[in-house]
């Protein structure tokens, strides 16, 4: 009986993608997962592609939430504050279900587990079908069932328990703006007991061209990874990963595969912004760091 089923909101956050949004609305139309049993939220970050226009005449069973100005992923919180669904699925704009069953798949897995907070799907190029370049990281210990421990989902396509999140102390802070924002999160998450798995067979595509920069190497993943550590890393944790951090970029840059001109200002608008992340600092135990750095392949 569909009544049975826990409610679930979908989540998306657009910015001048209507016709991805488009094909986007019109997959969730064809989920498997009862009707009336999800809702559809679509935060338009001030598009001006006529987005919002598509939205309301093409999808009136869409909620849609318009923000002011292009927040970046700080506007997440407007659909995530609004939703009304034991767990939140969130899509990116340029996502999409590789299988109707999507919704359906990622509710089935926190049924199973009560302590999962995190359900993180792997994430294909949509247009070779690979596995993207940053599609979650895992530890190789589970099953396909159970999932395998992983230290953040990518956005493109996720399922969270919604008590989880919101009961985090930060998500998707403003001064971020983007990159890295999982990771704070799942941080958090994983520091307060929940887990985080991924579920290999649950696929979500990205429909971004491949061969794109990667996030890590991004203007604002340069320089949030600095924000991400001293705001959550414990003393002296901060120290020691700040300077690894620094000394990989730098080498990375002396390589040529990060151009010196965007490490020097991304490095430097992270020093200069030092301040925020200082002020907001909410250290998790060394013991959920060094679980962590496992998860993600680096020595502690």
């Amino acid at each position: 009986m569909g009544d049975e089923r826990p409610f679930a909101s979908v989540v998306s956050l657009t910015y001048n993608r209507r016709e991805n949004l488009r094909a986007l609305l019109s997959a969730l139309r064809l989920q498997t997962y009862p009707r009336d049993r999800f809702e559809v939220i679509v935060v338009n970050n001030c598009s001006t592609d006529g987005t919002a226009e598509m939205v309301r005449n093409e999808f009136s069973e869409a909620k849609l939430i318009d923000v002011e100005d292009n927040l970046g992923t700080y506007s997440y919180r407007y659909g995530i504050e609004r939703a009304q669904g034991e767990f939140i699925l969130m899509i990116d704009d340029d996502g999409l279900p590789a299988r109707r069953t999507w919704i359906e798949d990622v509710v089935s897995r926190f049924d199973q587990n009560p302590r999962l907070g995190v359900v993180a799907c792997t994430i294909l190029m949509h247009d070779t079908g690979e596995v993207a370049q940053d599609s979650p990281q895992m530890l190789a210990q589970g099953s396909t069932d159970e999932g395998y421990p992983c230290p953040a989902y990518n956005g493109t396509g996720v399922g969270l328990r919604a008590c989880a999140i919101k009961a985090a102390d930060s998500f998707y802070p403003k001064h971020m703006f983007h990159s890295w924002v999982e990771l704070h999160l799942c941080t958090q998450l994983y520091d307060h007991g929940w887990e985080t798995r991924l579920f290999r067979s649950i696929e979500v595509y990205h429909c971004r061209a491949s061969g794109s920069v990667p996030p890590a190497q991004s203007y604002y993943g340069l320089r949030n990874y600095l924000w991400y550590v001293w705001e959550l890393y414990p003393w002296p944790l901060v120290i020691t990963e700040t300077v690894h951090f620094l000394g990989s970029r730098i080498k990375a840059s002396i390589s040529g595969r990060i151009p010196l001109g965007l490490l020097t200002r991304s490095i430097g608008h992270a020093f200069a912004g030092m301040r925020e992340p200082l002020r907001r600092r909410r250290p998790v135990r060394p013991e959920a760091i060094r679980a962590l750095h496992t998860m993600r392949g680096m020595s502690s």
